[in-house]
């Protein structure tokens, strides 16, 4: 079983750098807030269980607010947890750890105005924290660094002294923490009355180490008002389903003080309406068992002295998703998509096809559930459905929680019972976005 985690979200702040009308996490990036693109990336991870999300206190019941919580609770079936900030980020994380489930072996703590890290970099990043019990990535510094002294009489900082970048590194999120180690950091903290500018740094202080994987650099955090503008080309570069976007964010107004910001005369961002309907499709597959073939199921090989036989590698797992999936939609089905016979279609790996077409179907449609049921005689498959259920789940990019599978025996009746084949069923429940 992969091993889970809960997520903390820093969204407490106001952003007063980022001069806007608004606290920056509400400001609209493509059609959007930084809140939902970061907590939605988030919580999309399968090893995540469920986020708390800590805000600033006067918006802990605005009603736009609710609406964000809500559709990411909904969208990502996990739940979303909201608590009133405090007047530091450090504060903010205690408070929030005091909301994560107890028996949450590991917590992960990113920033709401982070949304480019990568699954890549999270699955490092927890990997590192497995052996070490305390993770952070960083990027190497490629600017020279100088220390700089205070103004002197002409109104200028003047240089200090170059530093070495050697062994020099900037600190991103996500951060990934045995959760009894952090949670006693921040105590100990708290006690000390000590605020650092991190939480790996509180871990630090107690003598424990740190261990540091490479970072990525379109991890960037976002700040100030240009910082919104390269959010914007990002986004537009890595999905042309986004729609056009203005170049700095709704709401901003250059000289914005950070009093006002602080008001509560927030501007409301504007969203782009979308119509959502659950809808569901019903996929079907079979496929004769032979001799001198790999018994493929959900991925996995399955010990057998037998395989199915088909053009690809005949995951009649695989198929029935796929014809799930694009039924719901009404995009035909696996046939239309990898032709029987097409070349490049030969021994092919379907867990690849669900890949290929989720792709397609992602900007119109989210995966809610798969329920799946596998019908043999032989073999027994109970040992392996966790990792079919991983592997479905990575290939789609959904949480494994919303992947089912399940396998019965025909009772000997039939060509099924009798060992000739094996077949699979699916129902798939999507939801299918539209512009209103």
């Amino acid at each position: 079983m992969t091993e889970t985690l809960w997520a903390i979200i820093p969204a407490a702040g106001y952003g007063t750098r980022a001069s806007l009308q608004e606290p920056k996490q509400f400001a609209s990036i493509a059609g959007r807030t930084l809140l939902e693109w970061t907590a939605g990336k988030v919580l999309s991870l399968r090893e995540v269980e469920g986020a708390v999300i800590p805000v600033p206190r006067e918006f802990e019941n605005d009603r736009r607010l609710t609406q964000i919580i809500e559709s990411l609770a909904s969208n990502q079936a996990k739940p979303v947890v909201v608590v009133p900030g405090a007047g530091t980020r450090q504060e903010s994380v205690f408070l929030a750890l005091n909301e994560v489930f107890r028996e949450a072996p590991w917590v992960m703590v990113h920033d709401a105005s982070r949304p480019f890290f990568s699954p890549d970099l999270f699955r490092r990043v927890f990997e590192a924290a497995k052996n070490a019990s305390a993770a952070i990535c960083g990027i190497n510094v490629d600017d020279t660094v100088k220390s700089v002294l205070s103004p002197g009489g002409q109104g200028h900082s003047f240089v200090g002294t170059t530093l070495s970048r050697d062994g020099v590194v900037l600190v991103q999120t996500p951060q990934i923490f045995r959760h009894s180690l952090l949670r006693q950091a921040h105590e100990i903290a708290r006690q000390d009355g000590f605020i650092g500018t991190d939480d790996s740094q509180l871990v630090e202080r107690l003598g424990h180490k740190v261990a540091v994987v490479q970072g990525e650099r379109t991890n960037f955090k976002i700040t100030y008002p240009e910082d919104f503008c390269l959010a914007s080309a990002f986004l537009k570069e890595k999905d042309s389903g986004i729609p056009e976007f203005s170049s700095l964010p709704a709401g901003y107004r250059p000289g914005t003080s950070s009093e006002s910001s602080r008001s509560g005369r927030f501007r409301r961002t504007r969203y782009s309406k979308r119509s959502k309907i659950l809808v569901t499709g019903f996929g079907f597959d079979v496929h004769p068992l032979v001799s001198g073939r790999k018994c493929i199921l959900g991925g996995v090989e399955i010990p057998f002295d037998k395989g199915l036989s088909g053009h690809s590698d005949a995951d009649v797992l695989c198929h029935a998703i796929a014809d799930a999936i694009l039924g719901a939609l009404g995009m035909g089905d696996i046939g239309k998509w990898f032709p029987p016979g097409c070349p490049e279609s030969k021994d092919a790996r379907s867990l690849d096809f669900l890949k290929v077409i989720q792709s397609h179907v992602r900007s119109i449609s989210q995966i809610v559930h798969l329920d799946c049921t596998l019908v043999a005689q032989a073999p027994r498959l109970n040992l392996h459905m966790n990792n079919m259920k991983d592997n479905i789940a990575g290939a789609l990019s959904i949480s494994g929680d919303r992947v089912s599978v399940k396998a019965t025996s025909p009772e000997t009746l039939g060509s099924l019972g009798r060992g000739e084949g094996i077949a699979a069923f699916c129902t798939a429940t999507v939801l299918k976005k539209g512009r209103v």
